[in-house]
């Protein structure tokens, strides 16, 4: 089953749970907590609490071997979420990098998880086999402005699979 198949299952809307992912949220609408059952959805879809432990979470990317990636804005950090009995929920949530400066954009390509900061793209190879002990990224650019006011980066590829967008 591949992404494409968990959003639609097959065409039948039940699985959008693991793109509306409810990471840790905080206080929303005047309400402490998680409060899934205030989410009103349409007839056949249901809403479940994916993970937890990824505080600020904000982009994300899945792998070919399945492992959700996640990149936050103001913690810092950047997150491998593991669903390894494929039930659709996370089994395991790894902090892979931390001290980051606003990892917001993360993209998957080739065996390697690109991350955009606010002023460099870098490059983790080999990364769903390293995930306790990543290597050191290769830096792909570094000339994006250095000022947190130029915000947080997204990051993806286009459909020719080119140059990361960002």
């Amino acid at each position: 089953m591949n992404i494409r198949d968990l959003i639609s299952f097959k065409g039948i809307p039940v699985f959008l749970n693991l793109w509306i992912l409810l990471f840790s949220c905080g206080p929303a609408g005047g309400y402490n907590g998680i409060h899934l059952d205030l989410i009103k959805l349409p007839a056949g879809f249901k809403i479940e609490l994916y993970a937890t432990g990824l505080p600020n979470a904000r982009s994300m990317v899945m792998s070919p071997d399945g492992i959700l990636f996640v990149g936050t804005r103001k913690a810092g950090n950047v997150y491998a979420v593991i669903d390894s009995d494929k039930d659709f929920r996370a089994d395991e949530v790894i902090t892979i990098f931390k001290g980051m400066n606003m990892p917001n954009g993360v993209a998957f390509r080739d065996s390697a998880l690109y991350v955009a900061e606010v002023s460099r793209i870098l490059r983790f190879d080999g990364i769903e086999k390293s995930l306790r002990a990543p290597r050191a990224p290769v830096v792909v650019n570094d000339t994006f402005p250095r000022d947190k006011h130029h915000g947080w980066k997204y990051i993806a590829f286009g459909p020719e699979n080119v140059w990361p967008l960002v």
